[in-house]
């Protein structure tokens, strides 16, 4: 028990920092040195690793090790369609299904999210902050969905984008700039019109796409960590 422990400890830093991109794409991941700095056992860390390379986080290099798995323009887009796969069904039947209490939670944490973006924006706050705050409006978003697969199969996803979202600053303020949009979003989620939302959300994902994939082009595909300006 102690030892699976362990290694949920260094899976769940080693994603984090992956998500984060403090280790950042294209990244070789030497098991001695992350060893040495998370003070854990190699063993912990190397089936931590081997976990991660299971979810697309990592791949395993013969002869080399680990690497953190690249992003590119292409995979981006890629994503995208997948992620939007799982995510519309989903935010269909939580829609349909979702109460007053599930509303009310909703438009609050929207509020709070959409507060953290402007503070970020303002240089008040970490860009983590909103990131969090934004997966914490889709946990609301898709709360009375009940399909656990569905759920389960999105945040895989859901945590591969927040990975390319991390790497670009100027992308907090693009989405602060698309707020008339979201607002879009959350009235016809309140007014359950289930197809306008789902148009909605297919245009902002778009969107977004199409401004990390100039930001890739422009960069050769090359990860900046999080928080700095491009």
């Amino acid at each position: 028990m102690e030892g699976a422990n362990i290694t949920e400890r260094a899976y769940i830093l080693l994603r984090k920092d992956i998500i984060s991109c403090k280790l950042p794409p294209c990244s070789m991941l030497k098991i001695s040195a992350i060893q040495k700095d998370l003070t854990l056992s190699q063993a912990a860390v190397r089936e931590a690793l081997s976990r991660l390379a299971a979810e697309g986080f990592v791949q395993i290099e013969r002869n080399r090790g680990f690497r953190v798995s690249p992003v590119s323009a292409d995979g981006y887009r890629d994503l995208t369609t997948a992620l939007l796969t799982l995510e519309l069904p989903a935010v269909r039947e939580s829609v349909l299904k979702g109460n007053t209490e599930w509303e009310l939670n909703l438009v609050g944490v929207y509020h709070r999210a959409l507060r953290t973006l402007e503070l970020v924006v303002a240089g008040k706050e970490k860009l983590d902050a909103y990131w969090d705050e934004r997966l914490h409006f889709y946990d609301a978003l898709l709360g009375a969905c009940e399909n656990s697969w569905l759920l389960w199969s999105w945040r895989l996803l859901y945590a591969q984008n927040i990975r390319y979202r991390h790497m670009y600053l100027p992308l907090a303020k693009f989405e602060l700039e698309l707020n008339p949009h979201h607002q879009s979003v959350m009235d016809a989620v309140l007014a359950r019109d289930v197809d306008k939302v789902a148009e909605l959300c297919i245009e902002n994902y778009d969107m977004v796409s199409r401004f990390i994939e100039q930001r890739l082009v422009e960069e050769g595909a090359v990860a900046v960590p999080s928080g700095q300006v491009l």
